[in-house]
């Protein structure tokens, strides 16, 4: 590590003995009010930006059903003082008329009342959605105008399984955007400059449906410095708002500390984004830094397609820029490894409850540890955190293990209803065995040091013209 960039992250200690406050470039009461205006006291401001369109719900159901051991474990296990400290605001989005004639928006102030959210959330019901992309800049353009806290920790949770307008999906009603003229591009790097990270629940298979929504969702989450969570069950939507809001509140912890040292590195074009990120990555290390840290083993494929279209998104100017420049992929976008486990599943059914696949015996060594692996060979112990309700368990119990109850839409007819649950909860048992989905304490990872790298060097970027 060069001495340079030592003494611009002075501010950070190494060592069981050092202090972050004391070393050279620690952060005083000069530093930028992106960084100083945190409170002493904790707080969270979380926003859900929830697709309300025909297929969303059984991510609805799930949401209004544990609303309240979300909001607990968050207080709880994320150290927050007490209940008031976190707020909870909601958007609902369906389409532009006369895609849909119901609403574009519906939204929900901020509160720290669980019974109101819950009233909020049950309020909602999944319906119409016309073509397939969705009024998602609308939603997100929604939830900025709410009232956050300049004080608090911010952070939105889009839960969709479509895109927005506009980046050449085929039979796209609105092919140039949405007809209020906002570009979803810019509004993400507008949320990067507010410290609002936008993480993204991916609602599959139906996202990776679309030619370009998955990268264009990923890229959103690059850009305001969150990750992306693909879901082929509802089951496990509590797990990761609960999971991904304890990480970012270690992320603002960190960025808070070291942010002014390393947005300086970046604006003085002196390293790349990535060679700033490595070596705070590795300054972290050395004093021991464990975080939590949502683990979830991805069902996409890496291609070079994905990769450039990824970096398409956050490198134009506007989204019609960045569509003449997009590439098809070839093939699915879902690993084997998720497609077989798929295949191999005998409760794979149909919405008439007819097998689509036989029942085939596991190969040797592939899907037989799929539910109970818990890492690679020659990987270094986790700590599993299980010390909230809804995660808690024996020993070695992983996130997906615990129970957490079923999402269901509505419907008429209760006969029919019940058939639709019983195939929907053999449906969601097989799609929670396929993934795996934890929450660890471990050492800082760098892609968490790259997410602290770009959130720092936004919050102090000048505005762009």
């Amino acid at each position: 590590m060069n001495a340079e960039m030592l003494d611009a992250l002075g501010g950070i200690a190494t060592g069981s003995g050092a202090s972050a406050a004391g070393g050279r470039g620690a952060f005083t009461s000069g530093q930028p009010a992106a960084f100083a205006a945190q409170a002493p006291q904790r707080q969270l401001d979380l926003v859900f930006i929830l697709d309300c369109t025909g297929s969303m719900g059984s991510y609805i159901a799930s949401a209004t059903k544990n609303i309240e051991l979300i909001c607990e474990n968050i207080v709880h296990s994320g150290s927050l003082p007490n209940a008031d400290c976190l707020r909870i605001g909601l958007i609902a989005y369906r389409d532009y008329p006369p895609q849909d004639s119901s609403y574009i928006t519906k939204s929900f102030p901020f509160t720290s009342s669980v019974p109101t959210m819950k009233e909020q959330l049950k309020s909602l019901y999944a319906s119409g959605g016309g073509d397939g992309p969705e009024g998602v800049t609308a939603g997100i353009k929604a939830a900025m105008e709410l009232d956050w806290r300049p004080e608090a920790s911010k952070m939105c949770v889009l839960i969709a399984d479509a895109p927005c307008h506009g980046i050449g999906e085929y039979g796209d009603g609105f092919p140039q955007g949405g007809p209020d003229g906002e570009d979803p591009l810019l509004l993400a790097r507008q949320m990067a400059a507010a410290g609002i990270p936008l993480f993204v629940v991916a609602c599959e298979p139906a996202l990776s449906g679309y030619q370009f929504g998955l990268d264009w969702f990923r890229a959103l989450t690059v850009i305001t410095s969150a990750v992306l969570v693909p879901l082929t069950t509802a089951t496990l939507l509590s797990h990761v708002i609960v999971g991904s809001a304890l990480e970012h509140l270690e992320m603002e912890r960190l960025i808070h500390e070291v942010g002014q040292a390393v947005a300086e590195r970046i604006h003085a074009g002196l390293q790349t984004v990535d060679d700033v990120a490595k070596e705070l990555h590795e300054r972290l290390l050395l004093r021991g830094e464990e975080t939590k840290q949502l683990k979830f083993e991805s069902i996409h494929r890496d291609t070079d397609e994905t990769r450039h279209n990824v970096d398409t998104f956050v490198n134009a100017p506007d989204l019609q820029s960045a569509k003449p420049l997009l590439r098809k992929v070839r093939g699915s976008r879902f690993t084997d490894k998720y497609l077989a486990s798929r295949y191999n599943s005998s409760f794979m059914r149909g919405p008439s409850s007819d097998i689509l696949y036989p029942t085939l015996p596991p190969r040797p060594g592939t899907m037989g540890a799929l539910s109970g692996s818990r890492g690679a060979p020659g990987s270094p112990p986790r700590k599993i955190i299980s010390e909230f309700k809804p995660f808690v368990g024996g020993a070695g119990m992983s996130v997906a293990d615990a129970p957490m109850g079923l999402g269901g839409g509505g419907g008429a007819g209760e006969d029919q209803n019940a058939a639709k649950e019983e195939v929907k909860e053999e449906q969601d048992e097989v799609d929670r065995l396929a993934q795996s989905v934890e929450l660890r304490f471990a050492g800082i990872s760098l892609e968490q040091a790259k997410r602290i790298t770009i959130a720092s060097a936004w919050r102090t970027a000048a505005p762009r013209a």
